[in-house]
């Protein structure tokens, strides 16, 4: 048989297969609820895609602390059709749905009225042309929101969100020794997705690393996230006398954590120029505190309420960036101070734990139930 007509074959062959590829994506959420009591409050994720980046952290993360906590969680896999995700939920009868935002086609409260939507949203997309007309038409369909960030909860509340909580995003803390900062060698992180599409950031960046080559020769700045349609020339404006630049191709989120246990510093510029970035919480920043790189960013989103002087250098001043990472690379035990005092903090506010406490006792009072009642239902 020649390949053409192997190829003619195929798609009608995908066809046919595909009731039974849909079927097994369903059926071990349905499995799953056969082996779970009423007891406990039930909550449905529909997230906006797979396991990764912020429904990584939001979603599924969050899923698995609730879980601990005593609530009944449900995960709707991305890829299931409508007819689907209402069968499902049909099945569960959740107390409530958690909906990742409106970046999934299917993710719009109108669809689900039969249940309570609390929607989520960690970046400010009311702000992006493809979403903002979905994001205003979602306001006044769901119960709540929860947010990333105050810029976004405010927003939301304006334009007829019923409530609003913020709930920063979290992340689970690794377990893995996290290298001494005498150890280290002079290498600064600049983990930004996407890095291209942030200029005035990028240009920050560069004014930083440029004046720290002259007096730090052997410096490395690292990016982050190359594809293969980045334009290579992008790294050209950091370039300097005695500094190296390398770019990491995007990669999975434990070697992404693992890649910051040679770095000295992380870079978190964030420019509200672009409203856009009003929004941001702290999402870069959490792999660089977990993994005890001390942090110098920008007094924007919500670094202010988390950083403290003795935490992170929280300034929008490069001077001062600056001259406070010259001294961190010329002092390791001052790095290591102000990365075990971060990290003393994340543990309070930041991991995946401390989101789910938070989200649970918003999510009880909705339900009108108190700790209590999770206590002996689970």
């Amino acid at each position: 048989m020649s390949p053409l007509r192997s190829v003619r074959l195929a798609a009608p062959a995908r066809r046919t297969l595909a009731p039974f590829v849909r079927l097994a994506r369903e059926a071990p959420l349905h499995a799953s609820l056969l082996y779970q009591t009423r007891q406990a409050p039930r909550l449905a994720f529909l997230p906006a895609y797979g396991p990764e980046g912020a429904a990584l952290l939001r979603i599924y993360a969050m899923a698995g602390a609730l879980r601990d906590l005593g609530w009944q969680c449900l995960v709707v896999p991305p890829k299931l059709t409508l007819p689907q995700r209402l069968r499902v939920l049909h099945h569960a009868a959740p107390d409530l749905i958690l909906m990742q935002g409106v970046r999934h086609p299917l993710n719009r409260p109108v669809l689900y009225r039969d249940w309570p939507v609390f929607f989520d949203m960690d970046d400010a997309d009311f702000h992006l042309p493809r979403f903002a007309a979905e994001v205003r038409l979602a306001m006044p369909e769901v119960a709540a929101v929860v947010a990333g960030s105050k810029y976004i909860a405010d927003w939301c509340l304006t334009h007829g969100a019923r409530e609003t909580h913020v709930v920063w995003t979290g992340s689970p803390a690794t377990s893995a020794p996290r290298p001494p900062a005498h150890d280290r060698p002079p290498v600064i992180a600049w983990a930004q997705t996407r890095p291209t599409s942030y200029k005035r950031e990028a240009a920050l960046v560069a004014k930083l690393v440029q004046r720290l080559a002259r007096r730090h020769p052997g410096l490395t700045l690292r990016l982050y996230d190359r594809h293969s349609s980045d334009d290579p020339d992008f790294i050209k404006q950091f370039e300097a006398p005695g500094l190296r630049v390398t770019w990491e191709k995007t990669m999975g989120y434990a070697d992404y954590l693992a890649s910051f246990d040679d770095v000295a510093i992380g870079l978190a510029p964030l420019c509200p120029e672009d409203p856009f970035i009003r929004g941001k919480s702290f999402g870069k920043v959490l792999a660089y505190i977990d993994r005890g790189v001390p942090v110098i960013g920008s007094d924007a989103g919500e670094h202010g309420r988390f950083f403290s002087r003795q935490t992170g250098v929280i300034t929008n001043d490069v001077t001062r960036w600056a001259a406070a990472a010259t001294y961190l690379l010329d002092h390791p035990e001052a790095r290591q101070h102000m990365a075990n005092r971060a990290m003393r903090q994340f543990r309070q506010h930041l991991t995946t734990e401390a989101a789910a406490s938070r989200l649970s006792a918003i999510m009880m009072r909705y339900l009108g139930l108190s700790s209590g009642d999770l206590a002996q239902a689970s």
